[in-house]
């Protein structure tokens, strides 16, 4: 699938690019190039030293400069899409660097990519583009329509968007956090003893886009039946003799996180490992035949407080020793 392709990452040195590029290069020996597009220096030269001989070119650039964008898209074959301004935090207090980044660095991508002859986009989204309430799930979400408009808008360009939970161990994360806390304090900070989460591994996350690489039909939303936590499952995995503090939900934080909400039930269907969320210009009929999926029921609802697949303590202490 990606043996002599140029693959362009965008925000390629975060966690996600990094694993995505290790094991894209194990299972594909013969990638042509990995073009890393970031605008940090420091971490591109860390990442060039760790995948020292192998074929991967390092662009510093913004995603909200179009002549950046432009330059990345270059002889590329597919895109990875991973650059944002993502945590909630940073969001709310720079709400217009936000929009920059994460709306206009996406429509700055497909322009380029269409320019460009680019065959296929891959963008990772986030549970916070559904039932938005702050200011990163208001850009995200403004991307993802941005994607799902490309796909038919700039066709023969194939555009398709995975929204994920929490990845383990990445930046803004609750784990490390909670790592840090106990080890400095003894006392976790909670912001409700209600609130529940996605999560996957990195090896995962990366593996539900190599399957979406190469199963998308362009346009729709997928939401893998990855598993969720309750705040208290991680708190007690990490320090059970840990005092708990519970502190308050802060600006624009939910006490769950949706994947699917009901108004998007009317155009979602399933499968065996996910939910597709069809684009509004399509047949359902089609997506069902190709993905062999049925349609849900009305008003379906996927989140992380029904998810019926829960990590145990058990569960959330191996994922922390293999951190």
């Amino acid at each position: 699938m990606l043996n002599d392709k140029s693959i362009l990452i965008t925000g390629g040195t975060g966690s996600f690019g990094q694993k995505f590029t290790a094991l894209a290069l194990q299972a594909y020996p013969h990638i042509r190039e990995i073009v890393i597009f970031s605008r940090d220096p420091q971490k591109q030269l860390q990442m060039a030293e760790r995948f020292a001989h192998h074929p991967l070119r390092f662009i510093c650039g913004d995603m909200g400069n179009p002549q950046d964008v432009n330059e990345a898209c270059k002889n590329i074959d597919l895109i990875i899409h991973t650059a944002a301004i993502r945590i909630a935090g940073e969001a709310e207090a720079n709400p217009w660097q936000a929009i920059q980044s994460n709306v206009i660095g996406a429509q700055n991508l497909i322009e380029a990519a269409s320019t460009h002859r680019v065959r296929q986009i891959l963008a990772l989204s986030t549970d916070m583009a559904s039932l938005v309430n702050n200011v990163y799930g208001a850009t995200k979400m403004l991307s993802d329509k941005l994607f799902i408009d490309a796909n038919q808008r700039y066709a023969p360009l194939k555009t398709s968007i995975i929204r994920y939970g929490n990845m383990l161990g990445s930046q803004g994360t609750v784990i490390p956090f909670f790592i840090k806390k106990a080890q400095e304090e003894g006392i976790l900070p909670i912001t409700d003893f209600r609130m529940t989460r996605f999560l996957a591994t990195p090896e995962e996350c990366v593996k539900i886009a190599f399957q979406a690489l190469r199963r998308s039909i362009g346009g729709e939303i997928i939401a893998p039946k990855i598993k969720s936590y309750n705040i208290l499952t991680i708190a007690k995995a990490v320090d059970e003799k840990a005092a708990l503090k519970q502190i308050g939900l802060r600006p624009g934080e939910k006490l769950y996180e949706t994947m699917v909400t009901r108004y998007d039930s009317f155009r979602t269907i399933e499968t065996n490992d996910s939910y597709i969320i069809v684009p509004p210009y399509a047949d359902t009929a089609k997506y069902c035949q190709h993905y062999s999926a049925l349609p849900v029921s009305p008003e379906f609802e996927f989140n992380s407080e029904n998810n019926p697949n829960q990590y145990t303590v058990a569960e959330i202490k191996q994922m922390i020793k293999s951190m």
